[in-house]
Order: C-alpha cells, then structure tokens, then sequence
C-alpha cells in the first residue's frame, strides 16, 4: 500500500504542470540574482575579451555552454515536476559559503578568484535547484565555463616566455626545412629574402598563449558534443596542446614567407591578417585529421555490426539437427 501510494505520488507530481512552472519562476529568479550579483565581473571580463588578443574566444563561451546544456537535455530528457530532486539543507549552506568567499576575494581584491567563484557557483545553484539529476545532466556546460576566465598573472608569466621560446625555435626549424636560409638569435630569426636580410621578431603576443586557449576550448566542446570512446577524448584533449603549438609555428612561417616575397610594410600588414585567419581553420583541420586517423586505426564496432558478425548454424547429434542457435566466428574456431 505504500508503494502504491508513493507512486501515485509521483504521478500526481509529474501530472502537476503548477509543478514545473513553479520550478522553472524558482531557477530563473536564481540565474537573474547571480547574473545582477556577477554583473560587474562580467563586465570586467568583456574588458579582458576586448583588449587582450589571448582571451578573445571568451565572448562565444556562454553561448556554446548554453548549447552543450541544450544537447545535454535533449539527449536525455529531463522533467522538473518528474526528475527534480530535493537536495539537503546543507546545499543551500554550500551555495551561501560560496559566495561568501567571493565577498571576502573581493574585500582583498583578488578580482580573479572573486570571478572564478562563478563556476562554482552555477554548479551548486544547478543541484540546489534540481539535484543531482540536473547536475549530472548540466555539469559539461559549468566546466565548459572555465575558458571564460583569463589565466593568473602569475601562471600567464610562467608560461610566456617558455611558449615564446618554443615557437621561435620551431618555426626556426620549419623555416630551414622548408628552404629558406635562416639564423636565429634569441627570439628574432634573420631570413635572407629577395631585399636582403629580414629580421623576423616573435614577439611575446606570438607565444601562441591564444591559439593554445582556442584550442583548449574547442577540443572540450568537441569531446563533449562529438560521442566518441573515452580512450579518443583523452588522446584528443592532450593533443590540443602540441597542435596549438604547430598551429602557431606554422603562422610564423608562413609569416616568413610573406617576408621573402613582399617587400616593407606589407608584408607584415599580409602576415598579421591572412596568416591570423587561417591559423584556426589549419588547427580544426589537424583536429579532423586526427579523428580520421583515430577511427582508422581503431575502428569502432557498431551493435548492427556485431550482430552481421554472428551466424546461425544447425547442431547435429547422433538423433540429426536440433534447434539452431547463434554461434560467433570465435566458437566456429574453436569447433574447428
């Protein structure tokens, strides 16, 4: 009698649409007070968006979480009035020390934690308002969020210089390779071109900081959309990295072709704008050649596949054939 009463319960409740229109006020009430409270740190990130070349992918990133979100639920349905889950107290405590700690980065004006508390915080609104189910559903979209967020002061100068470093000597590398007579002399390479010696600077805005962000943020919103096998999403997040890096070295050489064939100012005006274009395309070309290598190395077997795989055969017996049954290529060979 309980079972039956706690069912019907349930169906009263996924029946109720006063329910989910209740549910749906709550959460956007939830999302208006946390955008009006992070009003001022998203404006401070439109300004890093704006200025800094680096983090200039951050105006398509809630737009692209939103779209993960929207894939997420429509892959899996998911009913406020039937799916939501009453999470305990002590959420709503977690929600509240979170923010708490933003009040407090921002008394000590750490401005990058107190915008790094966002994530968390739309995570814990997320199960404070649908439990688990939610959040299982929506945490994709939330991690995605991260590459909103410029890095540290102190990690953006740690790396730098060693990104610099590496992308002078392998474009210096890639230069030599690809015919040109080239001399490298810290982080300028001197090219001998048709107008004589140019010198071609990498400068620190070249490290190939942005490219390795764009790429981060691409290659996750491709694991995440793209169904693939865990094993292809672990190798292709840490290609994202050595692929950034060619992408940029190949910028700086074409750069330099740009330098050997195009005299003065133009050059570089060429370099900067045709080379910067194409250096995303080049990057999700690599990523797509990448899959295709992937997929024909390991190809994936599909359940239609494994079924054409399996055969019927009579069983003989001393009495003649009994039922039939299916029988794999693996006991054939061990019948033989």
């Amino acid at each position: 009698m309980a079972e039956l009463s706690s069912a019907g319960i349930n169906m009263s409740r996924a029946s109720d649409p006063r329910l989910a229109r209740a549910w749906r006020w709550a959460v956007g009430a939830g999302v208006v007070l946390l955008g009006w409270a992070y009003a001022p740190n998203f404006r401070d990130l439109s300004t890093i968006w704006s200025a800094d070349p680096n983090y200039s992918h951050g105006y398509l990133v809630v737009p692209i979480a939103i779209f993960i979100l929207w894939r997420r639920l429509a892959d899996r349905p998911w009913e406020p009035s039937r799916d939501a889950i009453a999470t305990p107290w002590w959420g709503w405590v977690l929600l509240a020390a979170i923010l708490a700690l933003r009040g407090v980065a921002y008394e000590g004006s750490f401005r990058w934690l107190e915008t790094a508390t966002l994530v968390p915080a739309v995570a814990c609104l997320a199960w404070t308002v649908g439990g688990w189910p939610l959040l299982h559903r929506a945490w994709p979209a939330i991690v995605f969020l991260v590459f909103m967020l410029p890095l540290p002061d102190a990690i953006n100068a740690r790396i730098a210089l060693p990104l610099q470093r590496i992308a002078t000597s392998g474009s210096y590398i890639l230069l030599q390779l690809s015919g040109f007579w080239a001399l490298q002399e810290g982080n300028v390479i001197l090219l001998r071109t048709l107008f004589g010696m140019r010198p071609l600077d990498v400068a620190l805005a070249c490290n190939g900081l942005r490219m390795l962000m764009c790429m981060a943020a691409t290659v996750t919103a491709t694991v995440v959309l793209i169904p693939l096998a865990n094993w292809k999403r672990i190798v292709l997040l840490l290609s994202a990295v050595p692929i950034a890096m060619l992408s940029n070295m190949i910028r700086i050489v074409a750069t330099g072709w740009c330098y050997y064939y195009i005299r003065g100012d133009r050059a570089q005006e060429w370099a900067h704008d045709i080379s910067g274009w194409l250096m995303m395309p080049l990057a999700l070309i690599l990523v797509g050649l990448e899959l295709a290598i992937l997929a024909w190395l390991v190809p994936e077997v599909t359940a239609a596949e494994a079924e054409e795989r399996k055969i019927v055969i009579p069983l003989l017996t001393d009495r003649g054939p009994v039922k039939s049954q299916k029988t794999s290529h693996k006991d054939l060979d061990e019948l033989a």
